[in-house]
């Protein structure tokens, strides 16, 4: 008569099991990368993006063992997020929506005092590009923000809940802040800066304006 399997057997059976399901799936998400690379279109957008969130970290950490660049996973979903959520953002009142600036759009010259309450308050100097679109945003009654962190922008929704959100970041940021606003159900859309690094970013400023006051 045959024993039954050990527990410690049948735990090692599952644990294989897992690996190599992780695997295939890991798999599976880099070829849809790449097929949505070499096609130049997104491919079963939820789905896939569903399966790059839940393997955001792993898939990072692939691309950077085999040298590629891992802001292509940070990209991918930016662009399928703006795809599914676009329309629900134009759909929303101009007077509703928030605009958020990183702070490193700044000029290495500004004097705008800083709060840790709302970010930089732009005094619209004409030195970056944040005094120009200020004052669209000003004339339209949208909101604007310049966050010194990307923890900045959930104090921002404490305090305006209902708006629907622009936000402008490099890849990295951009990608985390969206990702936290996804599961509040928040309407948004986001730009990436065209030139990044710590001081003196810049981002195309026509496709901001035409992002901020788009409709449906």
């Amino acid at each position: 008569m045959n024993e039954l399997p050990s527990f410690f057997s049948v735990l090692g059976i599952i644990f294989v099991t897992t690996i190599i399901i992780f695997g295939i799936l890991l798999l599976i998400a880099t070829l849809l990368i790449f097929i949505m690379i070499r096609r130049k279109k997104i491919v079963f957008p939820r789905a896939t993006l569903f399966l790059l969130d839940a393997l955001y970290y792993p898939l990072k950490r692939l691309f950077v063992y085999s040298n590629m660049d891992k802001s292509i996973v940070d990209k991918i979903e930016i662009e399928i997020r703006n795809g599914i959520l676009k329309n629900e953002y134009l759909s929303s009142k101009i007077k509703d929506r928030i605009v958020v600036f990183p702070y490193c759009l700044r000029s290495i010259d500004c004097k705008a005092q800083v709060s840790p309450e709302l970010g930089v308050n732009c005094i619209k100097c004409g030195k970056c590009k944040i005094g120009n679109l200020k004052e669209i945003c000003d004339e339209n009654s949208i909101k604007v923000f310049i966050a010194p962190g990307g923890s900045f922008v959930k104090r921002v929704l404490k305090r305006h809940p209902c708006s629907s959100v622009l936000l402008i970041a490099c890849h990295a940021e951009l990608n985390e802040m969206m990702r936290i606003l996804s599961t509040q159900g928040i309407p948004q859309y986001g730009i990436l800066l065209k030139k990044t690094g710590c001081i003196e970013t810049d981002v195309d400023i026509e496709l901001v304006k035409e992002i901020l006051l788009g409709v449906n």
